[in-house]
């Protein structure tokens, strides 16, 4: 298969997962609300935070493992990629050991924090659930590593559907026959078990050469495994200080009815992000992989290529969120929510920038120079949160996403791209004069098609959907005619059995 038909692949997969779970998580919220009650709905979020930050365990080595597997691969050099899963696996293993211990401990110290007796034992039996499923499931993130430095995210996109779509069923069944919350976390549990042992299965059945064991266990590799993971771990806890502080700035010097009118705003960027990382957010395997083969100048072509079709899908999906935006929410969210879409369109600007911008933090991973993006993480983070502070005394809510806005705008067009192409020896015009003329040839057409438009955008989802299909089918012809180069069309052509 040919590794465009191969991207492509991947991109659909990984997509319909992303729109299908948020599709499901839109029907499923309000059902399990009504069914546990307000009360019992924050219980089970708080679980679920606590749970979520198991998440830092991960101490980076997953990235570590898709990474010099990915580059093993490219070299054809099978025994480095099992040395290097084994090692991985073994950490894995210990640092499943940890958080098995730490559920044990957070669970018989309850009762320090929920004093009432009854609501106690019920957070224990539900944390040591969970708890317990997630620390089993760290020795198989592995096995993910390995299917996507396959190229194969989607086994893992197909494996996560049949388990959101089966526990969501059980869940929905059991709810409605009048279960409880113990139920609902039953449910996610098995759900969990199986998505461990799919991945297993299915990595095991395609890619036996690849090693697992605690014999294939490297010591050597620890130290370089580390070194990796390190800057990565670095970078998810300055991600919390850009993306998670926001809502803690306006809670405490604003009031928290407003965090809920920041996040309804904030929420649709942070979908318009996650869909552009779907998209193309797996090409750092592939960017490996011809490291590996010491395929340098089809690499720097290949991560032009994705900027381009990144650079598109931000400027599409990016002017269309401010054109439905407002709509959109007051359909969704009803009256009185107008201050959230202000909110959507401040950091949606910055965003669209940004996020054209994801091949390139794709390749420093695949290079293993992230560290670039360490430091320059680390600075975003205490820049956003010493702006918010400042300018929440002056605009409010609004003066906190100003101070998330200008941080990204700072980072992303004066440092980011000396970073990436200082990776691959790039110049820094090329790149620009890439991102920039993709740019301008996606938005002309959707300012000419939105100003035609505007009259008839009414806050229903029907007329919505109509308005955002005709646009499609319009701006389609527009990318593959105008936007994409021969080569790129070529591929495209190859890809979907038409030949060149």
């Amino acid at each position: 298969m040919s590794t465009t038909r191969t991207l492509l692949r991947n991109s659909l997969f990984r997509n319909a997962n992303f729109l299908f779970t948020i599709a499901v998580s839109l029907v499923m919220t309000p059902f399990i609300v009504r069914s546990l009650g307000v009360r019992y709905y924050g219980f089970w979020t708080l679980v679920g935070t606590f749970i979520g930050y198991y998440g830092l365990l991960d101490l980076g080595l997953s990235s570590a493992v898709s990474r010099y597997v990915s580059q093993a691969l490219g070299k054809n050099d099978y025994r480095t990629m099992s040395s290097t899963a084994g090692t991985a696996f073994g950490l894995f293993t210990a640092i499943g050991s940890v958080a098995l211990l730490a559920t044990f401990v957070v669970a018989g110290a309850s009762p320090l924090f929920i004093h009432d007796p009854g609501e106690a034992l019920l957070f224990k039996k539900v944390f040591l659930l969970m708890g317990i499923t997630v620390a089993a499931g760290f020795p198989f993130r592995v096995f993910s590593g390995i299917l996507a430095s396959f190229l194969r995210h989607d086994y893992l996109a197909l494996i996560s559907m049949i388990r959101t779509a089966g526990a969501n069923v059980c869940v929905y069944v059991l709810l409605s026959r009048g279960h409880g919350i113990l139920s609902l976390v039953i449910v996610n549990c098995c759900a969990s078990l199986f998505e461990y042992g799919a991945t297993y299965v299915v990595c095991r059945i395609r890619f036996p050469e690849v090693k697992t064991g605690l014999k294939d266990f490297d010591r050597a590799k620890t130290g370089e495994l580390f070194r990796y993971s390190g800057k990565t771990m670095l970078i998810q806890i300055a991600d919390l200080l850009r993306f998670k502080v926001d809502a803690f700035v306006i809670a405490v010097f604003l009031n928290v009815n407003l965090v809920t009118y920041y996040s309804v705003g904030s929420r649709l960027v942070d979908y318009f992000g996650s869909f552009i990382v779907s998209t193309t957010g797996f090409v750092s395997p592939l960017f490996s992989q011809y490291e590996g083969r010491g395929m340098y100048e089809a690499l720097t072509r290949r991560f032009l290529d994705v900027t381009r079709i990144c650079t598109v899908l931000s400027i599409f999906i990016g002017v269309s969120l401010i054109f439905y935006g407002k709509t959109f929410i007051a359909r969704w969210m009803g009256p009185g929510f107008e201050s959230s879409y202000y909110v959507a369109v401040i950091l949606c600007v910055p965003a669209i920038i940004a996020l054209t911008q994801t091949p390139g933090l794709q390749l420093l991973y695949a290079l293993s120079k992230h560290h670039y993006y360490a430091m320059s993480n680390i600075a975003e983070g205490v820049l956003n949160l010493v702006l918010s502070v400042i300018l929440v005394h002056h605009y409010g809510m609004y003066g906190v996403a100003l101070g998330t806005a200008a941080e990204m705008l700072l980072f992303k067009i004066f440092i980011q791209p000396f970073f990436v192409c200082r990776a691959i020896g790039l110049p820094v015009t090329e790149y620009m004069t890439t991102i920039l003329g993709t740019a301008m040839k996606a938005t002309l057409p959707l300012l000419v098609y939105f100003y035609f438009m505007t009259g008839y955008l009414k806050a229903d989802y029907a007329r919505i959907l109509a308005i955002a299909t005709v646009q499609s089918v319009l701006f389609l012809p527009l990318v593959y005619f105008f936007m994409l180069n021969n080569e790129m069309k070529g591929r495209i052509r190859g890809a979907l059995g038409m030949g060149q």
